[in-house]
């Protein structure tokens, strides 16, 4: 589904919200749990792409309900798989994930029998360019978290969930609340229309909507 110029929502994955940009190049921007790199290669192809124009895959983040089939998309798609380099080794199973928890469930990942870790092909760094897109470095849901920014559009991971208004990610799946705090300031500064999350519908007038929710931080509420 096309929501905005350019960017797709691919419908039925399980796990995290899977887009599409489609300009300049093909871009994947979260895979899903393991298992979902069919109905993503088969919704790119009913757009009239093969498989190998798939240029890039970047995860949000390390966790496995965002980077569960990137192994699978990269093997049939030749695609480079870019994370921030503070969670690089989290996927590659080099270290811990965190909160705790988090830790035991990447260990059960293992006894998943799609899943396997990708290959990390691109370390991404506060900043960088590729092509129309802009990481920014965004942690607090895990260190190496980034929101990835298009044009008037932002991808931002976990670093927010949308109800009636905006609200941080519960603190016991962070591994920073206070880092996520400064991180959606940081994003609260730009020039954005389209918030598009990890998990929920995107949400159209973002920008004032996130302005929002610093004035209720401003007040003391939550």
């Amino acid at each position: 589904m096309e929501i905005s110029q350019g960017v797709h929502l691919i419908k039925g994955v399980r796990g995290s919200n899977c887009y599409l940009v489609t300009h300049p190049e093909l871009t994947l921007i979260d895979t899903g749990m393991p298992g979902q790199h069919r109905k993503i290669l088969s919704y790119i192809t009913s757009l009239g792409y093969e498989n190998g124009k798939l240029r890039r895959i970047i995860l949000t983040h390390h966790d496995l309900d965002h980077m569960g089939s990137a192994a699978d998309l990269q093997r049939v798609t030749g695609a480079a798989v870019c994370i921030h380099r503070a969670d690089a080794d989290c996927v590659l199973g080099r270290s811990p994930r965190r909160p705790f928890w988090k830790a035991w469930l990447s260990s059960l990942a293992t006894l998943w029998p799609e899943f396997r870790p990708p290959e990390i092909t691109r370390l991404l760094e506060d900043g960088q360019n590729m092509d129309l897109l802009q990481v920014i470095h965004t942690p607090g849901h895990s260190a190496g978290s980034i929101t990835v920014k298009y044009g008037p559009v932002l991808f931002v991971g976990d670093l927010l969930r949308w109800g009636r208004v905006f609200k941080q990610t519960p603190r016991c799946f962070n591994e920073d609340s206070s880092a996520i705090r400064d991180s959606i300031k940081k994003i609260a500064s730009l020039d954005f229309d389209l918030l598009c999350p990890g998990h929920g519908k995107p949400v159209f007038g973002a920008s004032h909507k996130l302005r929002e929710l610093g004035s209720r931080w401003s007040w003391g509420r939550q």
